[in-house]
């Protein structure tokens, strides 16, 4: 028979049995197999703090471990990390935060993970592939890079720019030699590089885009043949240099 409301609630939450729910059980069956990652993140929460008998208790090494990878695991932003903590009743069972607890401010919770230390991690991501191999599970033989796209101060990598910046940093490279006093020979072709890379972002017609981009590559496979060619004439500056040293 179908309710219209619920009346009564039930008076202690049931564990949830979603795939990431028993995700969350087996991490934490592996954090409770090494006590020492845990070891490790309590020794950079105290590190320059002098031990006191006094004042609130704050977040465990467990809890700011456990938080840590609750907020790596769902990308949660320091913003939102709170809320789920004391929310979700999986995430509550797995950084180990009790019923009757308030759970932690946002503050707290980004003051105390930022304290872990990269060697920290590096030590905690070995404890973890050894704890792979021993359980037969992983080998550790690759590793899997984060290619997360992020913002950053650096222009978007089209092709055109791409041989622009060769152009122009081969070009600043060669003229810093020159004022050594090696007598290289070249054309510095950043200007004229400059405006094909305009005409190629900007050209109205297909025709004018094309012809632009040729001329760009011809300007880079040049500045390529200038520097190609001052190699042996650096390393004989070099060779000479050391000579009169020595």
């Amino acid at each position: 028979m179908r309710e219209k409301s619920k009346k009564q609630l039930p008076l202690m939450h049931l564990t949830s049995d979603h795939p990431q729910a028993r995700e969350l059980k087996r991490i934490s069956r592996i954090l409770d197999t090494e006590p020492t990652i845990a070891d490790l993140v309590h020794q950079d929460l105290c590190q320059g703090w002098p031990l006191q008998d006094t004042g609130a208790n704050g977040m465990s090494a467990e809890q700011v471990l456990r938080a840590a990878i609750v907020k790596q695991m769902f990308g949660y932003s320091y913003e939102l990390l709170p809320f789920h903590l004391t929310d979700s009743i999986s995430l509550r069972a797995f950084c180990r935060i009790g019923i009757a607890d308030k759970g932690f401010k946002k503050s707290a919770i980004a003051k105390n993970i930022k304290r872990i230390s990269p060697a920290t991690w590096e030590q905690i991501n070995r404890i973890l592939v050894n704890h792979g191999k021993e359980q037969k599970v992983e080998q550790g033989r690759q590793a899997r890079m984060d290619c997360t796209v992020v913002e950053s101060n650096i222009h978007p990598p089209t092709d055109s720019t791409l041989l622009f910046d060769c152009v122009r940093v081969l070009a600043r490279t060669l003229d810093a030699i020159r004022q050594y006093g090696v007598r290289v020979h070249f054309t510095d072709h950043c200007r004229r590089a400059k405006r094909r890379v305009l005409s190629v972002q900007y050209a109205k017609k297909e025709v004018q885009r094309k012809a632009a981009y040729r001329d760009l590559l011809k300007l880079a496979g040049k500045t390529v043949g200038y520097a190609t060619a001052a190699i042996p004439l650096v390393r004989y500056w070099f060779l000479c240099r050391a000579a009169t040293l020595y």
